[in-house]
């Protein structure tokens, strides 16, 4: 059985946990670190391209998202695309692409509600951001308008700053650049699956299937799973979570970007959206639909961890009741429902979201996209007892516990720079601002 001793473990090696790797590596003078994946590489479940929709979210186009949020979505991104300038061509070009983004609004409801949202100081934020009717967009995206009811009021909020993202290089690539810094002991081991964690005198011990490993601080970047492991280290504060999953169908390439549609304000789950594929030139990919599976992950066997990282509680039942009262996410959580039913599921989402985006598509050119989805902890908040948009930390002394739902991918380099800063100071570490800053942009959290 393997054993060592690090000042920090992180457990999980997908895009949150990879990320932090990379910037404590590279901008500070930790002396050693372990990072520990359960399966067989870097990025291989949620952060695979085949999980999610491959989208760097700048909330420009996110309807749901409050204007404040929007600002710390959009700065919080721009951290990945600093990082891909320190790239060469080749790297890049095969991490993040360039591509035409759009909110397509249609009927006089959503379009009233994208004129609200482009009123309000949006364009501030984005000021490349412009608001098109369908003349324009028949010329930007013609398959949008193509067989389209010439009554139907249609407009959109169209960008052509939006990126695609493989998330899985973009994993691995921090990993890369890490180990290449031959100056700290960094070790990456995969089939390593974290059983438990104790602490003794403000030691760790991570106990795994391959072996004790003590430090002096551990990160949890494990998805759902990190909210399970603060339960068993008894600091999961008024925090639950509901898995969400997500499934894809696809048709040939009928779009030239990203074309989101309008989802009213406060509901966590994206519309339906229609998306290119960075790894295959010749699909659009559709969804993700909306289901609540009883696991952690896609991958079998989480079903009793889900009931264990689930609190049993008046709070909690008391806050389901809340949020399924909410008559926008109970028609979701209803309607994507159907999409599931066997035959009949295809056939309505064909017809209630996929012919909105694109209406001249024929059920024919639509197929189920197997192999595609994921599933994604959705933060149940017993203190304003709603759902959450976004992600969330949890801290107990010598431990963090990232819980990172959508747009967890996004945020990874912001999420690890706090996390840096919140770390250096237990530890007494001393962080390089002038080159993380001339890398990755301005980091305020150091003056805290």
């Amino acid at each position: 059985m393997a054993t060592g001793r690090y000042d920090l473990i992180i457990v999980g090696g997908g895009v949150t946990g990879s990320a932090l790797l990379y910037i404590m590596s590279a901008y500070t003078d930790i002396s050693s670190v372990l990072l520990i994946e359960k399966y067989e590489d870097i990025g291989v479940l949620n952060t695979s391209p085949s999980s999610n929709s491959q989208t760097l979210h700048f909330g420009d186009v996110e309807t749901n998202y409050t204007l404040e949020k929007s600002v710390e979505v959009k700065s919080q991104a721009e951290r990945v695309l600093h990082y891909s300038k320190l790239l060469d061509t080749e790297e890049r070009s095969g991490i993040i692409r360039r591509c035409q983004k759009m909110v397509l609004a249609v009927g006089d409801e959503e379009v009233e509600s994208i004129d609200s949202i482009y009123s309000s100081g949006i364009r501030k934020v984005f000021p490349g951001l412009k608001r098109v009717g369908g003349d324009e967009l028949r010329r930007i995206e013609p398959n949008t308008m193509r067989g389209r009811d010439p009554g139907q009021n249609v407009a959109a909020l169209v960008s052509d700053s939006g990126y695609m993202v493989d998330f899985s290089r973009l994993s691995k690539s921090f990993v890369n650049r890490a180990v290449r810094n031959k100056s700290i002991k960094i070790n990456v081991m995969f089939n390593t699956k974290a059983e438990t964690i104790n602490e003794r005198g403000g030691d760790y011990s991570v106990i795994t299937n391959r072996g004790v490993f003590k430090t002096r601080f551990v990160v949890f970047a494990s998805g759902s799973y990190s909210l399970l492991f603060a339960k068993i280290m008894g600091c999961d504060k008024n925090i639950s979570i509901i898995s969400v999953g997500g499934d894809y169908y696809i048709s040939r390439r009928m779009l030239k970007g990203k074309v989101y549609r309008v989802q009213k304000g406060g509901v966590p789950f994206a519309a339906v959206h229609a998306d290119p594929d960075i790894n295959n030139d010749s699909i659009t990919r559709y969804g993700p639909t909306v289901n609540m599976p009883l696991g952690l992950e896609v991958r079998e066997g989480t079903f009793i961890d889900y009931l264990k990282s689930f609190s049993y509680d008046i709070d909690t039942l008391d806050t389901m009741l809340r949020v399924v009262s909410n008559e926008d996410i109970r028609r979701i959580l209803f309607t994507n429902a159907v999409y599931g039913l066997p035959f009949v599921g295809k056939y309505l989402f064909f017809e209630n979201e996929v012919r909105k985006i694109i209406p001249s598509i024929k059920y024919e050119d639509l197929r189920y996209g197997k192999g595609m989805g994921g599933i994604r902890p959705q933060i149940v908040d017993e203190r304003s007892k709603s759902f959450s948009i976004g992600a969330s930390k949890l801290y107990k002394e010598g431990m963090i516990f990232n819980i990172t739902p959508s747009p967890g991918a996004s945020s990874a380099l912001a999420s690890a720079i706090d996390d840096m800063v919140y770390i250096s100071k237990m530890l007494d570490l001393k962080v390089d601002r002038r080159r993380l800053e001339s890398d990755l942009g301005e980091v305020s959290a150091l003056d805290r």
